[in-house]
């Protein structure tokens, strides 16, 4: 099997379903889009050290705890990291006026938390939305925060519910994970994001 592929076999039996009413997340329910601080030195620290050096740091950050899930909450700073082409789309995901700014948790109890990804177009977009849960990596087994875009809950379409995240904390406020598209039985490897919590919204988009 391919480094870029993961086995789906368990992929989505870790979702718990809690009493959560069915919600759009719109953008129109959730304005104004602020957008993070250009300084965000954390994120230009993983994207010097490149791909080639995630999957060690994902490997080794802690099992993630519900103490550690209920502090990934409100909006966060994104980074992402091509899977291909990196030499370009890296250069351009690290520019501080990149479109895709960061993704947004909503916790509705302690084990379920509503999610967004943040966009600076069209004025502000806050879209593709998922549900994340704690549960058991589709890399390694131990705990990560997974994001599920294909909950009916949160009502994403195609092909936004074949994407699928994972996020560890590798530093206090500091999250990393591989990002999967989802595909005939398997999950293939589009890269990788962090999230920092230390990076402030502060500017409308």
């Amino acid at each position: 099997m391919s480094s870029d592929t993961v086995c789906t076999e368990h992929f989505g039996t870790n979702r718990i379903e809690s009493p959560v009413t069915q919600t759009s997340l719109s953008a129109n329910g959730l304005m104004p889009v602020r957008t993070p601080s250009a300084h965000r030195p954390r994120l230009d620290a993983l994207s010097a050290a490149g791909p080639a050096a995630f999957g060690p740091r994902f490997a080794a950050a802690p099992a993630v705890t519900a103490a550690d899930f209920a502090r990934l909450d409100g909006d966060l700073a994104m980074r992402s990291f091509p899977g291909s082409g990196e030499r370009v789309l890296g250069a351009l995901m690290a520019r501080p006026g990149y479109f895709w700014v960061g993704k947004s948790f909503r916790h509705v109890d302690a084990q379920t938390a509503l999610g967004h990804n943040v966009f600076r177009a069209l004025g502000g977009v806050r879209a593709l939305n998922f549900v994340a849960t704690v549960g058991a990596s589709v890399v390694d087994g131990q705990s990560a925060v997974l994001l599920d875009y294909r909950d009916p809950r949160v009502g994403s379409g195609s092909p936004a519910r074949r994407i699928y995240d994972e996020l560890r904390e590798i530093e206090p406020g500091l999250w990393l994970g591989p990002s999967y598209f989802a595909t005939r039985g398997r999950l293939i490897s589009m890269g990788w994001f962090a999230l920092d919590a230390s990076v402030p919204f502060d500017t409308l988009a």
